[in-house]
């Protein structure tokens, strides 16, 4: 199999459906966030509970759903075993890797990388769920020379690309969210759009780091 084109693994219609969902999820979080805040204004514990563990929660499950969804089109495969064939060798995957994406979350603000540059956690959480997912698959398909480090040039462009999307999201973000408070004549659109828009603009990041790892392998 030639090397993946990454180009051609954004552009894949399982790709970008799932990007559609995540998107969709993304835009629900605010108002579920507002709903929960109106719910239990008056109960403290219930507000932090949301905040600390309830958001972080949710988020890591939607970065789980992307890759799994996603997949075997992130690593540029058209056919490959099923996600459900995986997962059946794997009792109690999906807990692990969601319980890993949501660690990372939590330990965040205690690391000081990632406290400094909160837009890192989303693409950290998306390769760990698809170090998962790769090894799985290499291990099915009996491919023990695989890794899931693709190297420290790869990794060095992932941070960079995780860093200049989450600026060129914020910006364009706040652009769009205010265009359309103004044509609507509405408040807020500028702190959704911003909101959806840089947590979208970290997944091609994933895909970085999968179209790597997808050059070991030949189905």
């Amino acid at each position: 199999m030639p090397p993946v084109n990454f180009i051609d693994a954004l552009c894949d219609s399982r790709v970008l459906f799932s990007i559609g969902i995540h998107a969709a999820l993304a835009t629900l979080e605010p108002y579920l966030e507002f709903w929960i805040e109106r719910r239990f204004h008056d109960n403290p514990p219930a507000l932090w509970l949301r905040e600390h563990l309830g958001l972080p929660l949710l988020r890591a499950a939607c970065v789980v759903l992307f890759v799994y969804l996603a997949y075997p089109a992130l690593f540029g495969l058209r056919e490959a075993p099923a996600l459900t064939s995986l997962l059946a060798a794997h009792e109690g995957g999906t807990s692990t890797v969601l319980g890993v994406a949501f660690l990372v979350a939590l330990a965040a603000p205690m690391v000081p990388l990632l406290c400094r540059h909160p837009e890192l956690v989303l693409p950290v959480q998306g390769m760990l769920a698809t170090a998962f997912v790769f090894s799985w698959l290499t291990g099915y398909l009996h491919i023990t020379s695989a890794s899931v480090w693709p190297g420290i040039d790869v990794m060095v462009l992932v941070g960079i690309a995780a860093w200049l999307m989450h600026r060129l999201a914020r910006y364009f973000g706040r652009l769009l969210g205010e265009t359309a408070d103004a044509a609507a004549g509405t408040r807020g659109y500028d702190r959704l759009v911003v909101h959806v828009v840089t947590l979208l603009a970290q997944l091609p990041v994933i895909l970085i780091y999968s179209s790597a790892l997808a050059t070991q392998i030949a189905i």
